[in-house]
């Protein structure tokens, strides 16, 4: 019984709502937006990615980049892509912002389930499961609650 108690005391329950809040309100931006079905399943699939990056043992993010750089020619190749990255991040920076809190938000619970020795597996399935879930209750939320704010918005503007 104690050792139950102390795991849930050491589960990172603030860097966890803080990701379910960040793909929660990227969920009711996107149910806002009406977006296509398409963006939809880009943005799952995203998601899902940025939890296998996120989760993925440091050293083989590290010999991934690493590989890059062994040939000149590679070498080239990956500063035209980061120079193109880096025009596109300076021009649509609303967007790249959202991006940046997401990782941030992702990184946070990685590292706090890594502080309580979980495997990278058990770090992939709780930030993807967790930022799926939350992605979608954003979207239901904003569903569920934007007709009632339409009628409170109209009832302030009819009593003006």
């Amino acid at each position: 019984m104690r050792r139950n108690a102390i795991a849930i005391k050491k589960f990172p329950w603030i860097s966890l709502a803080l990701l379910l809040a960040t793909y929660g309100i990227i969920g009711w931006q996107l149910s806002a937006l009406e977006s296509h079905w398409i963006l939809w399943i880009l943005a799952a699939v995203a998601t899902v990615l940025l939890a296998v990056a996120v989760s993925s043992p440091w050293s083989k993010v590290r010999d991934g980049f690493a590989s890059c750089f062994r040939s000149d020619g590679k070498a080239f190749l990956v500063a035209v892509v980061i120079a193109f990255f880096s025009v596109v991040i300076i021009t649509w920076l609303h967007i790249f912002v959202h991006i940046l809190v997401v990782l941030s938000a992702s990184t946070l619970v990685r590292l706090d389930v890594q502080a309580t020795r979980w495997s990278s597996r058990q770090s992939f399935w709780l930030i993807a499961i967790a930022s799926l879930v939350s992605l979608g209750l954003g979207a239901f939320v904003h569903i569920g609650v934007e007709p009632h704010l339409t009628v409170i918005s109209y009832q302030l503007t009819v009593d003006s």
